[in-house]
């Protein structure tokens, strides 16, 4: 898809925010070399997106980071001029043996190939390096999509689901396959307020499922986002706080690159 950097800065900065307990983990990662008298972390960041995380594992190591979207890059270049930000496939990541650290927030959900995803941040990390990621999992904003599906199925269109939302257990087995001992891998409820009040769940909409509202005409779109609101009224929106809030379900792991 497409990628709208600025709103999604603007509109969805909690996904950003939400990976900083991510970024805690590679510091412990980092403390536990400095211990043993190791040297600076080689840190790669996989969909760095407009760079939330950049700065911070920058701090922490060697960092570079990676994004499919030119214009996720662009803002993130532009935003943090002295990070090492490239525009990469992260099924086809141009390293091999490099890093110490593959990080990734909020992306891995977004890239159907889980396979060849894994088997590339595979081959960047060195033996023994470190996987650590959080993405969407089973049930993840399911409210959301439900509602964005029947509304779109009204009209004889279908929801371009995008996403990969795994179980602990597929996932796990996926990581073993691609040649990591998993070392924690747990998936969790989280629901998260949305910025931008009443129209909220919509510019999430306009955002994440831009794909599916494609080649609507003005008054066909307004109507589908108008159904998928009323689905999700009862379960997301907040008459008090005046907010929605999304039904995400997170999984989260870190895993460690078995020696070939």
């Amino acid at each position: 898809m497409d990628w709208d950097a600025e709103l999604y800065d603007r509109q969805h900065a909690f996904v950003g925010a939400y990976g900083n307990d991510l970024v805690d983990l590679v510091r412990a990662i980092a403390r536990e070399r400095e211990d043993g008298g190791g040297r600076t972390l080689r840190i790669l960041d996989v969909g760095c997106g407009t760079g939330a995380h950049l700065d911070a594992l920058g701090e922490i190591g060697d960092a570079v980071g990676v994004d499919a979207s030119p214009a996720m890059v662009a803002r993130a270049r532009d935003a943090h001029p002295r990070a090492d930000v490239r525009v990469a496939d992260a099924c086809a990541l141009p390293f091999e043996g490099v890093f110490d650290v593959a990080f990734s927030n909020a992306v891995f959900h977004w890239i159907p190939d889980q396979d060849a995803l894994l088997a590339s941040v595979a081959r960047a990390l060195a033996d023994g390096g470190v996987l650590v990621a959080e993405m969407g999992g089973a049930g993840n904003n399911a409210r959301m999509r439900a509602g964005i599906a029947a509304a779109l199925g009204k009209r004889g269109r279908a929801f371009a689901e995008p996403f990969c939302f795994p179980r602990d257990e597929e996932q796990g087995e996926r990581l073993a396959a691609a040649g990591f001992d998993v070392v924690s891998l747990r998936s969790f409820d989280r629901p998260t307020p949305l910025a931008g009040g009443a129209a909220g769940l919509r510019l999430f909409a306009e955002q994440f499922y831009a794909g599916s509202l494609e080649g609507l005409d003005p008054v066909e779109r307004a109507a589908v986002l108008d159904e998928y609101e009323a689905a999700c009224r009862d379960e997301l929106w907040d008459a008090a706080e005046r907010r929605w809030t999304a039904d995400y379900r997170r999984l989260r792991f870190v895993a460690r690159k078995r020696p070939a």
